[in-house]
């Protein structure tokens, strides 16, 4: 009697398990399975590292935006519509330069000569001294990155896809909202009515006292060697992207616009860092055809207002939708316009 219970539960379990295996094949719920019907899928994952990977390799596109969640709120049609060309934002929160490139490497698989490509310059790219950690705190799935959509299958039986699985069918079945647009976008922020200045301001300066950078004067000693002495070790990805993209690629990398206290002070050691990181970056980007470097982490009338702003690191979806339009007339002009920017020189003669 106890064998044939058994043997029930264990016919009962494999029967589940191959039911649960079979949905989530089918449903793919990271639109990724060469074999799985064809269904009108969006990204449902709360981790982007996992939701964009097909928006990656989708053929809709040939122009993205790169980056962490500094850029997640430039709007694909607000840059169509400066640019030209299908965008998608495949920036995810927190990445780092590696994950950065990962993402790239994926796109330009499937789209080798892009029309624009925006990288949004912040802290992961101006880390010195040690190489940073390639992954943060969040899953990061090589499986989806390494160009064989025929392996995806091997990795998802397990509780994480079984619930995106859910998600997925819920979403197809007009049941759960749509969490990204089909381009990657979202906004993230909350409803404007819940923006309280108060409490934006102690975000901003610790104790809600608006004030300045007070500048470090006399720099401290050793100031210039320090920063001739600094390595990045995340540019090594950078050159790897850049040798990646051909002449009629324009290639922009924009030095998002953190807020004016969250920017180091002038003549301090992060000061020296963050100047010498921008200055790499141009001479690297300057060796490449048709690039373009512009700066927005400058004390501004963009940064220098507290109403600009969520938080340190966040502007708001006003700023957001001005920075498409303030991009193409610094490129444009090769200049900075009415101080909200700095069109970086290069040494390459940009067409």
């Amino acid at each position: 009697m106890w064998a044939q219970f058994f043997k029930l539960m264990i016919a009962v379990a494999l029967g589940t398990l191959a039911f649960l295996y079979a949905f989530v094949l089918i449903v793919d719920p990271y639109d990724t399975l060469p074999f799985s019907p064809r269904l009108d899928r969006t990204a449902v994952s709360t981790n982007q590292r996992f939701s964009y990977p097909a928006l990656a390799a989708s053929p809709r596109f040939d122009s993205a935006v790169f980056g962490t969640s500094t850029t997640r709120l430039l709007s694909p049609d607000d840059m169509e519509q400066a640019f030209g060309g299908q965008f998608a934002n495949l920036s995810m929160n927190s990445a780092t330069a590696y994950e950065q490139q990962q993402i790239f490497n994926l796109f330009m698989a499937a789209h080798p000569t892009p029309k624009t490509i925006l990288f949004g310059i912040d802290v992961s790219w101006c880390e010195s001294g040690a190489v940073p950690a390639k992954f943060t705190f969040r899953p990061f799935p090589p499986w989806l990155y390494d160009g064989n959509p025929w392996n995806d299958a091997l990795f998802l039986l397990n509780f994480s896809a079984i619930e995106q699985a859910g998600r997925q069918f819920a979403t197809l079945a007009g049941w759960r909202d749509v969490k990204y647009g089909r381009d990657g976008y979202t906004n993230f922020l909350p409803p404007q009515s819940d923006y309280d200045l108060a409490k934006v301001r102690n975000s901003l300066y610790g104790d809600g006292r608006p004030r300045p950078r007070t500048a470090v004067t006399p720099p401290p000693e050793g100031y210039a060697q320090y920063r001739r002495q600094l390595q990045f070790p995340t540019h090594v990805y950078m050159d790897a992207i850049l040798a990646q993209l051909p002449p009629t690629t324009e290639k922009i990398f924009l030095f998002v616009p953190y807020h004016h206290f969250t920017q180091p002070a002038p003549g301090s050691r992060e000061f020296a860092r963050w100047s010498e990181c921008k200055q790499r970056i141009v001479e690297r980007a300057g060796a490449v055809e048709n690039t373009h470097v512009l700066d927005f982490m400058i004390l501004s009338p963009i940064t220098g207002i507290d109403t600009n702003y969520w938080g340190p690191l966040h502007f708001t979806s006003e700023v957001a939708s001005k920075l498409p339009s303030l991009l193409t007339a610094g490129i444009k002009l090769k200049q900075g316009q009415n101080g909200l920017f700095r069109y970086l020189p290069l040494a390459f003669p940009s067409p």
